[in-house]
């Protein structure tokens, strides 16, 4: 349990900027939602994406049809409450985890960064989300070229 707050503090302190002030109220809103503080009692009271979750939309991205990982995902970031920006944010880091040629990496980082660049401005979630399963279409073709 200690582990736990441990990383919400941490998470707060060193993600968001926030300083002292967050770290305590997260810790505070967590045990106030759940009798015990497990880790998926501080990922829903932060607001973002387990990391279980994070392996599951990759997996998606990376192997299911558009439609289906459309679906896929936008069931996901509805029944979870979780945004598109952090998803990506939380892929981003994914895509430097797994192998794959470093020019895919580089247009798929790139292609990424672009998205949650455009959703700063406020366009539209389902087009963008569009987007991140396209891009990802598109390294997965890449990535099949270059295996051959």
């Amino acid at each position: 349990m200690i582990s736990i707050i441990l990383f919400c503090i941490s998470w707060c302190t060193n993600d968001n900027g926030f300083g002292n002030d967050l770290p305590s109220f997260y810790a505070q809103s967590t045990h106030m939602a759940s009798q015990q503080i497990t880790e998926e009692a501080v990922y829903l009271c932060t607001g973002n994406p387990m990391p279980k979750d994070i392996e599951e939309i990759a997996f998606w991205l990376l192997n299911e049809p558009f439609s289906t990982s459309f679906k896929y995902i936008s069931d996901m970031k509805m029944r979870k409450g979780l945004a598109l920006v952090d998803i990506i944010r939380e892929v981003t880091m994914f895509v430097f985890k797994i192998q794959m040629p470093s020019d895919v990496r580089v247009k798929l980082i790139n292609d990424l960064a672009d998205i949650e660049y455009r959703l700063s401005f406020a366009c539209n979630d389902k087009l963008q989300l569009g987007a991140l399963i396209s891009t990802f279409t598109n390294a997965r073709t890449a990535m099949v070229a270059a295996a051959s």
